[in-house]
């Protein structure tokens, strides 16, 4: 496991209830960025129940992202994020069946990271680094299974 991701599972369970919206939002991408290299590594193991369950958590979280957003101080910016939300859950869910699904995971992961990222100069916590995420989705590195 990355030093970034023990710091943000660790991050994520001891101040979840007590964070900054912005905080709270990058802790959650982190789990759902989380999720997807499990979901990788499971599926390389061709697990593909265990893969399937670590997409649902990362779908679950981004649900409740989407019903989250509050069309009323930004309804264009707004409606551009549900957008993004949908189509994410939609790609996570038809990649796991796929014969390219690590790649595909890959590229959504970079845009999920992006976006993550965008939201953690908001607060203290650091950037994490797209080379980090991709190699530990495409290669035998794996987070271990704390949550």
């Amino acid at each position: 496991m990355s030093y970034a991701m023990n710091q943000a599972i660790a991050a994520y369970r001891t101040a979840a209830a007590t964070v900054a919206p912005p905080a709270a939002v990058t802790l959650l991408f982190d789990e759902v960025l989380n999720a997807i290299v499990l979901a990788a590594g499971h599926l390389r193991k061709k697990e593909y129940e265990q893969s399937q369950s670590r997409i649902a958590r990362a779908t679950g979280i981004l649900r409740g992202l989407r019903q989250n957003v509050d069309l009323g101080v930004d309804k264009t910016m707004g409606q551009q994020l549900i957008d993004m939300y949908t189509r994410n859950i939609f790609a996570l869910n038809s990649a796991v069946g796929r014969s390219d699904a690590i790649e595909r995971l890959s590229t959504l992961a970079a845009g999920l990271l992006e976006l993550r990222n965008a939201w953690s100069e908001m607060t203290t916590l650091s950037p994490r680094k797209l080379q980090t995420i991709q190699d530990e989705i495409r290669n035998e590195r794996i987070v271990a299974e704390c949550f």
